[in-house]
């Protein structure tokens, strides 16, 4: 001590309470003192109570004071016999009767499969307050950000075509880096086509990206997006071009590993994107809502500020 752990529940969950059964005597590795967050990403936690239990042998039981959803339970142990962590079983309980919910399975059949990818393929970039949003594909809005993403979509991808390897994972480098993009030019005629490349800096370990890059169709048509860069060939491309209910129009650059394939690592150039100038333009695109995430579901957003 002190340490954690974590259960991840391989689904989302509401969850009553938690009991811990210690070894028989409550020697060595009771667990005494601790806290424990929850969380649906893994990655952002919220702290649910402090627990102080008696080093006995007795079931330890902890009821939440209202119930959490969640799929990702974290126990930070601060006090132990002995200084280290040990026991018999633990046990965590959903509200009776209660479903469960597996991150990522759109169309409910409690499994994931390439129908599910198929569906985030049909609705990347789709945002809340979009027409088709709420019913139907905001069960894969994950992170409950109101907008499909690399993220949510990672959540299935990273478990076809036989999976991500738990292994080489652990190995992984700390997820970093950054997107660039930069126009061939800053003014354009109307009928030039604007040439954006889109590059990586300090990548590591990064498994899946994208990013919105709204833009006036009054003055600008979507031509193409190009992968200039053979990681990324290798990935899976889900780019939107979406009009939204509002009339908001945005392009989605949205890429994404399947199973266990070759990280993007390094500074390079990963793909251009093409629009074309219906009149005199000033280049002046902001990309926002970017994200890049690892193989272990890790995320970093860009752009935040």
């Amino acid at each position: 001590v002190p340490f954690e752990f974590i259960a991840d529940l391989q689904s989302v969950n509401i969850l009553e309470k938690i009991q811990y059964l210690p070894r028989p005597d409550g020697g060595n590795g009771t667990l005494s003192k601790g806290s424990i967050s929850y969380s649906l990403d893994g990655q952002s936690w919220t702290k649910v109570t402090d627990f102080s239990w008696e080093k006995n042998g007795k079931m330890k039981e902890l009821v939440f004071a209202k119930p959490i959803k969640a799929a990702y339970l974290r126990f930070d142990i601060t006090g132990a016999a002995g200084n280290f962590g040990s026991g018999q079983e633990l046990y965590i309980f959903k509200v009776p009767g209660s479903p469960s919910y597996i991150p990522g399975d759109i169309n409910e059949d409690n499994k994931i499969d390439s129908n599910d990818l198929t569906s985030y393929d049909n609705y990347t970039g789709l945002r809340k307050g979009d027409s088709d949003f709420d019913g139907y594909i905001n069960k894969g809005d994950v992170n409950n950000n109101g907008l499909i993403d690399a993220y949510d979509i990672s959540l299935v991808a990273t478990k076809l075509e036989g999976g991500t390897n738990k292994k080489a994972n652990a190995k992984l480098a700390p997820l970093t880096g950054e997107i660039i993009l930069k126009a061939d030019k800053a003014n354009y005629k109307a009928g030039e086509i604007i040439e954006i490349t889109v590059a990586g800096k300090d990548l590591a370990s990064v498994n899946a990206l994208s990013f919105a890059l709204p833009y006036d169709p009054k003055q600008l048509d979507y031509i193409s997006t190009n992968v200039v860069n053979k990681s990324t060939k290798k990935m899976k491309e889900l780019t939107k071009d979406r009009l939204h209910t509002n009339g908001d129009k945005a392009l989605y650059p949205t890429f994404v590993n399947l199973g266990q394939a070759p990280k993007i690592n390094g500074s390079r150039k990963l793909f251009t994107i093409k629009f074309k100038a219906k009149q005199a333009y000033n280049y002046k695109l902001k990309a926002k809502d970017g994200f890049l995430v690892d193989p272990n579901l890790r995320h970093l957003k860009l752009w935040e500020n």
